[in-house]
């Protein structure tokens, strides 16, 4: 068994659209440097990973609420300026790939794991859907109950997009995500698990963070999605010490596209929402 698998699991099989997507590679460990390489097997045009994606950014992004308001406002007069006063996608495009490897990293790692993590939608959240929302980029929880007593595995990631990589881009991964690092986000994660499930969050405030990484089980992830040289990129660049990272790079022939074509199609499904 890899490092890489001992910290997030399996690359997911051909029957996941991450799997059917991309291909992993698990480099040799060193003492600064654990790496998943992921390549293409098929393009970035896809259909179905499009659809899937699509459907991510659109449930990472509208609360239910908001979907089935706009799908009870779609036959009524003046839905389109209904649908852009409660805009949540993005249209400015850093915004727009930040977020989306935002979300990368997150249906990744559930993927590996093959179980849904607990975590909030922070996107839902945004006032202002054109800016960069500030915080983890992604915080995740695996809550492991025994009879006797519950353990806690947290999983803290950092994501950069990139249309060409670089060591400058791999560096701020890497320093974002040293072993001295701890989660911002997780009270606010509990306090907002509070609100629907008032028992799972009195169950996650019994733990201590501090205790949780002192165990090794605070887990550490760091993604670059960019073109077909990322790997090479953080094979030669990335030196970081931290035993519980995990530091995963996407190469792909157009990154570019595959963002503007995951967002193309969540605005089309957005349009005409009874079909969500």
């Amino acid at each position: 068994m890899t490092k890489q698998i001992e910290l997030i699991g399996n690359h997911p099989n051909a029957e996941h659209p991450l799997g059917a997507w991309l291909r992993a590679n698990d480099i040799p460990v060193t003492a600064t440097k654990c790496h998943r390489e992921l390549t293409e097997i098929n393009n970035e045009e896809n259909e179905d990973l499009i659809l899937w994606m699509a459907n991510k950014l659109i449930s990472h992004h509208y609360s239910t609420f908001r979907l089935n308001q706009l799908k009870k406002k779609y036959s009524e007069l003046g839905f389109p300026k209904y649908a852009e006063q409660n805009r949540k996608l993005p249209i400015v495009d850093k915004v727009k790939k930040g977020n989306a490897t935002e979300i990368l990293l997150t249906e990744y790692v559930q993927s590996t794991l093959n179980r849904e993590l607990i975590k909030v939608f922070k996107l839902k959240y945004n006032p202002n859907v054109d800016q960069a929302i500030k915080g983890d980029d992604t915080l995740m929880v695996d809550l492991l109950e025994q009879e006797d007593t519950n353990d806690l595995k947290i999983y803290l990631g950092e994501s950069k997009f990139r249309a060409t990589p670089s060591k400058q881009v791999v560096d701020d991964v890497s320093s974002s995500l040293e072993k001295e690092k701890m989660p911002l986000s997780y009270s606010f994660l509990v306090e907002e698990i509070a609100k629907t499930d008032n028992e799972l969050a009195l169950k996650l405030d019994d733990f201590i963070v501090q205790d949780i990484k002192d165990k090794g089980q605070l887990i550490y992830t760091g993604l670059i999605l960019s073109n077909e040289h990322t790997s090479r990129f953080v094979e030669n660049n990335l030196n970081n010490d931290n035993p519980e990272l995990i530091f995963i790079s996407i190469g792909v022939q157009n990154p570019e596209n595959f963002i503007n074509l995951v967002f193309d199609k969540a605005n089309e499904l957005i349009a005409n929402p009874s079909a969500l």
